[in-house]
């Protein structure tokens, strides 16, 4: 199963030109068996989700991209009540929610942002993002096999032409939330580029 853990839609998102519905009909057009919101530093409504996935042709999965003191952190079952952008706090309530945090794009503006904080806040790293250069995508997959928990991939999909380009490999069927979180934390993925 093809997963797209790192997708961001507008308005949600400002930055991002995609609508959610667009973002579903292009994951599925090219090949997406699911894809996963990360909008930035928000989570959806759950009236706006529900709908957004009673109508998709796929799964349409949840998550969130926080802005933190030591990056962006892609978040999986992390609740919003305990959105912080402080890493060692959201690393806590993860561990208390058993939420699976994610280091985004690592390597990204030349900086490979590894720190003791680092390993211990995080389970892995974005390895694959379709929005990275080569050598970054690299230099981030290198940097993922220092963790508990392989790297995960990801479009960082803001516009038609990013969707589909990086995702995550699942050997077992996803229909859930809840299903993905414990994919994930199995470990049994892999990150790709497309």
């Amino acid at each position: 199963m093809l997963v797209d853990l790192h997708c961001h839609t507008h308005p949600r998102s400002a930055c991002s030109a995609l609508q959610a519905g667009q973002l579903v009909r292009l994951a599925a057009e090219r090949g997406l068996d699911a894809i996963c919101l990360t909008e930035h530093d928000r989570a959806w409504d759950e009236e706006a989700l529900a709908a957004l996935r009673a109508a998709s042709p796929i799964p349409v999965f949840h998550g969130v991209e926080l802005t933190t003191d030591l990056g962006h952190v892609l978040a999986f079952g992390l609740p919003p009540q305990q959105y912080s952008p402080v890493a060692a706090e959201i690393a806590r309530a993860a561990q208390r929610s058993g939420a699976l945090l994610y280091l985004a794009h690592p390597a990204r503006d030349g900086l490979l942002r590894v720190t003791r904080e680092t390993v211990e806040y995080f389970v892995s790293v974005e390895a694959a993002n379709g929005s990275d250069s080569r050598i970054q995508n690299i230099a981030a997959a290198g940097l993922a096999k220092g963790f508990r928990l392989p790297g995960i991939g990801g479009s960082d999909a803001h516009t038609e032409a990013e969707v589909g380009r990086a995702a995550t490999r699942f050997h077992m069927p996803l229909r859930t939330d809840t299903d993905l979180l414990e994919a994930l934390a199995t470990g049994r993925y892999e990150a790709i580029l497309r």
